[in-house]
């Protein structure tokens, strides 16, 4: 799954030579995976069904500022969240949200600065994800971030992309700096499906 884009100077980045243990345009990339033998088809959890309840799965990458790279960072994410069960083919949204996180720790927290990192950090297993993403800027108030919601700001782009994140997740808390977010998702096996939703491919911060 693809997220269209757009922002300036991005858009779908080509999948190819993104292995398992690949390295990512020269961002560090470790995987920790338990049991060492992994399917042979990534996108299927059949075969691993046996192994599932007992299976954990960390992934760490850091990330220059640049948006381009994040759509190959967000396939990789997805395929391990199919694998677990954790997100069907068509449960998007989730990529939405972890796209607004990463996109705004790079245009709001890192200023677009190329020479700062972002760490994103995926935590699985069959229960559910849970997703920390840290940028090297200042931070920011969540308090000091206008309601979108607002009659008097529904047309102002400020805080929609904190929203979209809040009603995607299933739990959503700051650091006291303000320059590091994490997002608890639960499996989908673990809930209802949720609904889709018409706006799912928004992307502003």
């Amino acid at each position: 799954m693809k997220l269209n884009r757009d922002k300036a100077g991005s858009g779908p980045a080509p999948l190819a030579g993104l292995g398992r243990q690949g390295a990512l345009n020269g961002s560090r990339m470790t995987h920790d995976a338990r049991p060492d033998t992994e399917p042979q088809a990534p996108n299927s959890a059949a075969p691993m069904s046996p192994v599932l309840p007992f299976l954990k799965q960390r992934i760490v990458l850091k990330i220059p500022s640049d948006i381009s790279i994040l759509d190959r960072v967000l396939e990789y994410i997805n395929e391990h969240l199919l694998e677990l069960g954790i997100a069907g083919p068509d449960d998007t949204e989730i990529l939405v949200a972890l796209d607004e996180a990463i996109v705004n720790a790079i245009k709001h927290g890192n200023k677009n600065d190329p020479k700062k990192k972002v760490k994103i950090v995926a935590e699985m297993n069959a229960r559910g994800a849970r997703f920390t993403i840290r940028d090297e800027g200042p931070g920011f108030s969540r308090e000091g971030v206008a309601d979108p919601t607002d009659p008097v700001r529904l047309l102002m782009p400020c805080g929609r992309g904190l929203l979209l994140i809040n009603h995607i997740m299933d739990h959503v808390t700051h650091n006291d700096t303000g320059n590091e977010i994490r997002m608890v998702l639960r499996s989908r096996c673990c809930k209802p499906p949720r609904r889709s939703r018409s706006n799912g491919n928004s992307h502003q911060a």
